[in-house]
This record gives C-alpha cells, structure tokens and sequence, in this order.
C-alpha cells in the first residue's frame, strides 16, 4: 500500500525479481479503500505498507480491524519502527529500499509461512503479536574488532550506539568499538522495544539514559551512562516518541 506511484513501481520491479512466487496486486494509496480490502477474503498472503499514505498514517488501518496479514513497512523516516512493532510487523525497511534488506525481509516472511504457525491468524491482541513475531529474529550479539583480535558482543552489554566520524558500539562498562554498519542498519536488526534511535547520531537502551533534562522548545537533553562527551539532544520531533517508549 503505496501513495507514491515512483516508489511502487521500484517496490513491484524488486518483488518481481526477489519474490516471482507472488501475484502483485494494484496499489492502495489512502486508508478506506486499504482497509476494505484487507477486509475482504481471503487476506493477503503479504502486504507491504507505507507509512505515510495520501490521507494519514497508516496505523489508522489497524485501529479500524484487526491485522489479518503479516505486514511489511516501508517510509522514510525511522520514527514509526515502535508502532510499527506494536502493529505486528514483520520488518521495517527504509526507503530507499535496498535489494539485500528487502531479501532479508521476505526470507523472514518466509519463515514464517513455512513454520508450523497456523495460516489463519489467531484473535486477540496477545495471541496476533505472537503469530506476527514468531519470525522476527533480532540481532542478539555484534562482532566488532579490538585491534587484532575479533570480539562477540551479547546486545545484554551494549549502552548505546554512537556515531561520529565513525559509528561505535558503547559498553556499559565504557568499552567502546568501531562498527562497519550504520546506524540506519544497524536499526533495522534491533529489538524496538529495547533500543531506540534518539537521533541521528544516537541509538540507545533505556538503561544508558540517566538522566532527561528539558531543552529548548520542548527538546530534550540525555545524559547518557557511559558519559558521551557531546550533548545528546531529543528534537521536538522526536520527544514525544521517547516519551512514549520510556513509559510503555
């Protein structure tokens, strides 16, 4: 479900290529004609949603009925990965779409077709979280490299992730670690309810914010443990989120 028809025709050419077993159905780009036909029977095997839709966000749609598919968000922005979570998504890609993260999204998908799960969805919010996530397989442990010698991380030990000239993984003990991935990937692998991107420079765990201090038009100011020697700053934008996330 797609509003952009730029962005669909791109999404549909890759699908073609990464998922020929699937049959293409037009695109869907405002909320009413989405929920009806996901309303319909039988429900997609698969569906891919955009956030932002002609006329709203799309997590209207699952306020109206209950999710009948796995779903598979794309946006551009990285603010909606908890909602998408909270809506039983499967994955959550950012445009624009690389060809390897949309492969690691439909092998997940994959894996969830071909486990014993049942094909109908369960009712129910506990029973549909459990069917949605069965699949989904965050990253529990990064390698990273400490001079010549290779390193296993478990995310138990991780604070936070940091970038500046380049990206680094932050123990709680205070290690630091140069890692190859972005911040935007390495996103895309973490559990969302237990790290959160605070802002372009920051992904961080709950535990690591020692202190919320309120900045200048409703900005917020982390002080984060280990100490980061900049200001780590939450825009407007994005306060409400971790608000939300902190008090969940």
């Amino acid at each position: 479900m797609e509003d952009e028809p730029v962005a669909g025709d791109t999404l549909r050419a890759l699908l073609t290529e990464f998922a020929p077993e699937l049959t293409l159905e037009p695109s869907i780009g405002a909320i009413a004609p989405a929920i009806a036909r996901l309303a319909q029977a039988p429900p997609p095997a698969l569906v891919f949603m955009d956030v932002h839709l002609a006329d709203g966000l799309c997590f209207e749609i699952f306020d109206a009925l209950p999710p009948t598919s796995p779903v598979i968000f794309t946006t551009a922005y990285d603010q909606f990965a908890l909602q998408a979570f909270e809506a039983f998504g499967i994955d959550y890609l950012l445009k624009p779409i690389r060809p390897a993260r949309l492969a690691t999204a439909l092998a997940k998908w994959r894996r969830l077709r071909e486990s014993n799960i049942p094909a109908d969805p369960p009712t129910g919010p506990a029973a549909a979280r459990h069917y949605f996530h069965a699949s989904r397989q965050y990253r529990r442990r990064i390698l990273v490299q400490s001079g010549e010698t290779l390193v296993s991380l478990a995310l138990e030990d991780v604070a936070y992730f940091h970038k500046a000239l380049v990206v680094r993984v932050v123990t709680h003990g205070g290690r630091a670690y140069p890692v190859s991935q972005s911040l935007d990937e390495l996103e895309q692998t973490l559990d969302p309810t237990v790290f959160i991107r605070v802002n372009r420079q920051v992904i961080v765990r709950a535990e690591a914010i020692a202190r919320i201090d309120r900045g200048f038009k409703s900005r917020l100011e982390l002080t984060l443990t280990p100490p980061l020697a900049e200001a780590c700053t939450v825009s407007q934008e994005r306060a409400g989120a971790l608000r939300d996330w902190l008090d969940r």
